[in-house]
């Protein structure tokens, strides 16, 4: 079984809007609700992928309600943790419109590529709720995947990432970090089977030129040497690479195509290389020729999901990945 933790999940509310004044009413062409947050892009991407998995995590209030019920209603098994205060966060997404042509009075730039975000902080994750996930992650069993992505609410410290980890040691669960900065460094030597940085992210953490292969490599074996088995770097359109636990270099462009929406093409990527190799070993395929489909796998979901309004569907995925493997 595969589970997801998304400790700060969000309703998106994306709206495109032409020339925003600030201070005066501005009115919105179009408007998209999404429910999601990195953990449960991940299960619903799982799921187009046919991996059986169940989103964790924690939800408060009204809003907590909604995103769970939109999310049963959508097929994505979840069970999650509902907090005695607060409201789960409402993120603006404001878009230009793809007729948009610069206006000297608008305030903001315009045009359908540019977007302007503004993420909530979420409800605090209080000690009794946070006991009651570790309690939770206690009846994960052998062999079973392990997912924690995104950023923590209030009320937590950037060692929960590693305290998850400190307490799957010793019991055959690979666990999935996509996270940043200390959330992710103090996880590394508990051993996370899989780090998924973006290139930005890596460069951060170790010091590396983003802009150079041979320094996302050298980036990528420094995470290795702090206790990381694969690491797996997101690139955007420069494609990825994939250093794994058997010293195996794997590198590709991305796919051609035309970028639509770059939300949630990394926990796509995260998603289709979870896929791959789970789906690559059940058929029987030796580690390197499941890690070699996992990497193709990742390219495929990631791309699907840019080259799409939303997050990647079956038909795309499928499409994406007869080219790579072809």
């Amino acid at each position: 079984m595969i589970y997801t933790v998304t400790f700060n999940p969000a309703i998106d509310c994306v709206m495109r809007v032409r020339d925003v004044r600030f201070g005066s009413i501005n009115r919105c062409e179009t408007e998209d609700i999404y429910y999601g947050g990195k953990g449960i892009n991940v299960s619903n991407v799982l799921n187009e992928l046919d991996c059986a998995n169940v989103a964790w995590g924690f939800v408060a209030g009204f809003m907590g309600l909604a995103l769970e019920q939109a999310l049963i209603d959508a097929g994505t098994a979840c069970d999650f943790i509902h907090l005695p205060a607060g409201e789960t966060r409402i993120n603006a997404k404001l878009k230009g419109c793809a007729d948009d042509a610069p206006s000297s009075e608008a305030q903001t730039i315009t045009g359908a590529d540019v977007e302007t975000a503004i993420n909530a902080k979420g409800p605090e994750v209080d000690a009794e709720s946070l006991n009651r996930l570790f309690e939770r992650l206690q009846a994960i069993g052998a062999g079973d995947i392990l997912i924690i992505s995104g950023g923590t609410p209030r009320g937590l410290d950037d060692d929960v990432y590693a305290r998850i980890l400190q307490g799957q040691q010793g019991r055959d669960v690979r666990v999935v970090v996509d996270a940043t900065g200390n959330l992710a460094l103090n996880a590394l030597p508990f051993g996370p089977w899989l780090v998924k940085p973006n290139d930005e992210e890596i460069a951060e953490m170790t010091g590396c030129d983003p802009f150079d292969v041979a320094g996302l490599v050298e980036g990528a074996r420094a995470l290795q040497q702090r206790g990381a088995r694969n690491v797996l770097v997101s690139r955007g359109g420069e494609g990825a690479i994939l250093l794994d636990e058997n010293g195996r270099l794997h590198q590709a462009p991305a796919p051609a195509g035309t970028l639509v929406n770059s939300v949630g093409a990394g926990d796509s990527t995260v998603a289709g290389f979870v896929a791959g190799y789970t789906q690559a070993r059940e058929d029987g395929r030796d580690e390197d020729a499941a890690y070699v489909h996992a990497f193709a796998l990742a390219q495929a979901c990631g791309s699907a999901t840019a080259f799409s309004p939303g997050l990647a569907t079956r038909q795309t995925i499928d499409d994406l990945l007869a080219r790579i493997e072809g």
